[in-house]
C-alpha cells in the first residue's frame, strides 16, 4: 500500500464519518485560533509598547513626583504633601555629569472654549527655551513651535484641533483658556501610537502657573525631563540623577519621593507585562490544545473500536501492522491539519475584529508555521497509541467481530 493510497483511504474514511470528524476538528480549531488570538495581541501589545519607547527617546529621563514608599498603603489617600517636586530640584539635575539639558513642566487641568466648543483638558505647560530639546515632537502641520518671546500662545496636538474642535480652529485662531485667550501659533501633525501628543496643548510654563493658581506650590513643578548627552551611559546618569535627588531631600532608597523614568526603566515594565502575558497565553493554549487533542484521541479510539472488521480484512489482504498504524496516523494528522487551517483562518477573522475595538493584534507568518505545526503535531501524537492499539488486533478476532 503506497503513501498516497493511505491518505487516500484515509480521507475517504474521514468524509465518511462527516459529523464526528467537524465537531472533532472543532476542538482543534478553538484550540489554534485561541493561540493565534492571544498570541497576535500579545505581539501587538509589545509592538505597541517599542513604538511608544522610540516616542519616548532613548536619551530621554522623564523624573515624576512621588515613590512607592510616600504613597502609603491602597487606599490611603494618595501621595503626600511632601512628594513635590520643585525648582531647586531642577538645579540639582543640571549639576549631574552627563546632563545636556534639564526642563520643567507644569501640567494644569484647565476649561478650553472656541466658539460653540468646550472641553476640560490638561495644559502642559513647558519652558520654552528648552523643551524642544527634551520632547519627541513630530513635524508641524503648519505654523511653528513656541518660542521665548512668546506669552499667550498656545501650539496644539493635532487631535485637538480634529476631533475636540471639528477642524474649525486654525493657525492665529483665538483659543479661550480658562478665560484667558490664547493664540494658535502651531498645530502637530497627526502622530497616533500611546505616547503620541495628539491630544496635547502647550503653552509657556508661567501661564501655565497662572492657571494653576493656588494648586500648586510656589516654584513646583509637575514633572521634569532631562536630555542626557552623547558618550554617557543613560543607566550610570540614571542613577546619579537618583543618587543627587535621594541626598538633596535627604531620603535613602526606601523613603525615595519621586520616580525617574527612562527607555531603561520602560522597557523593564514592557518585559514583565510580557512575561506575564505570555505565561497567561501557555496556560490558555496548553488547555485549549490538550482537549483538542483529547477529542481525537477519542475519535481515534472509536474509529479503532467501529473498524475491528475492517481492520481483519486488510490484514488478510497482506497490509502490514505499520501500514494499519499509518492508515490512523494518516487520518489523525489530517484531522489536525485541517483543524490548523481552519483555527488559524478564525484567529486572522478575531484578530481583525479586535483590531476594530482598538485591541493590537498582528500574525507574522512564523507564527502561522509554528500553529501548522502544533496542529498537525497535536494529530499525530493523539493518534499514535488509538493506531498502535490497531495494529495489536489478531486478524483472525478482527473477522470474527460483529
Amino acid at each position: 500500500m503506497r503513501l498516497l493510497d493511505i491518505f487516500t483511504y484515509s480521507f475517504s474514511h474521514l468524509q465518511h464519518r462527516g459529523l464526528r470528524t467537524w465537531l472533532t476538528l472543532l476542538g482543534i480549531v478553538v484550540g489554534i485560533s485561541s493561540v493565534i488570538l492571544l498570541v497576535g495581541i500579545v505581539d501587538g501589545i509589545s509592538a505597541s509598547i517599542e513604538d511608544a519607547l522610540d516616542e519616548f527617546g532613548s536619551n530621554i529621563i522623564t523624573i515624576t513626583p512621588g515613590g512607592t514608599a510616600m504613597r502609603g498603603p491602597p487606599g490611603g489617600g494618595g501621595s503626600s504633601s511632601a512628594d513635590k517636586l520643585y525648582l531647586d530640584d531642577v538645579k540639582v539635575i543640571e549639576k549631574v555629569a552627563g546632563v545636556e539639558t534639564v526642563s520643567p513642566i507644569i501640567s494644569v487641568s484647565a476649561d478650553v472654549e472656541y466658539r460653540d466648543y468646550e472641553t476640560e483638558t490638561q495644559i502642559t505647560g513647558v519652558n520654552t527655551n528648552t523643551y524642544l530639546e527634551t520632547n519627541t515632537f513630530g513635524e508641524l502641520e503648519e505654523g511653528r513651535f513656541l518660542e521665548p518671546s512668546d506669552k499667550n500662545a498656545v501650539l496644539l496636538g493635532y487631535g485637538i484641533v480634529d476631533q475636540t474642535f471639528k477642524g474649525r480652529v486654525g493657525l492665529n485662531s483665538k483659543i479661550q483658556i480658562n478665560g484667558t485667550s490664547y493664540k494658535v501659533v502651531g498645530i502637530l501633525e497627526e502622530e497616533g501610537g500611546m505616547m503620541g501628543m495628539d491630544n496635547s496643548i502647550f503653552i509657556p510654563i508661567d501661564g501655565a502657573r497662572e492657571l494653576a493658581g493656588d494648586t500648586i506650590a510656589e516654584e513646583e513643578v509637575s514633572q521634569i525631563k532631562a536630555k542626557i548627552a552623547d558618550g554617557y551611559n543613560l543607566t550610570a546618569v540614571t542613577e546619579d540623577i537618583e543618587w543627587a535627588l535621594m541626598n538633596d531631600h535627604n531620603v535613602d532608597e526606601d523613603e525615595k519621593d519621586f520616580t525617574v523614568i527612562s527607555a531603561v526603566f520602560m522597557e523593564e515594565q514592557r518585559t514583565e507585562i510580557l512575561e506575564t502575558l505570555t505565561l497567561f497565553v501557555a496556560m490558555v493554549s496548553s488547555i485549549s490544545l490538550i482537549v483538542g487533542g483529547i477529542g481525537i484521541s477519542n475519535t481515534m479510539f472509536m474509529s479503532v473500536l467501529e473498524r475491528t472488521r475492517e481492520i481483519g480484512v486488510l490484514k488478510a489482504l497482506g497490509a502490514t501492522s505499520n501500514q494499519i498504524q499509518n492508515i490512523f496516523l494518516a487520518e489523525a494528522a489530517m484531522i489536525g491539519l485541517a483543524g490548523g487551517v481552519m483555527g488559524i483562518a478564525v484567529g486572522w477573522g478575531l484578530l481583525e475584529i479586535a483590531g476594530w475595538f482598538d485591541f493590537p493584534g498582528f500574525i507574522s507568518i512564523y507564527m502561522v508555521g509554528i500553529a501548522f505545526s502544533i496542529s498537525v503535531g497535536i494529530g499525530i501524537i493523539a493518534g499514535t497509541y488509538p493506531a498502535r492499539e490497531a495494529t495489536k488486533i489478531p486478524a483472525i478476532e478482527a473477522l470474527r467481530y460483529e
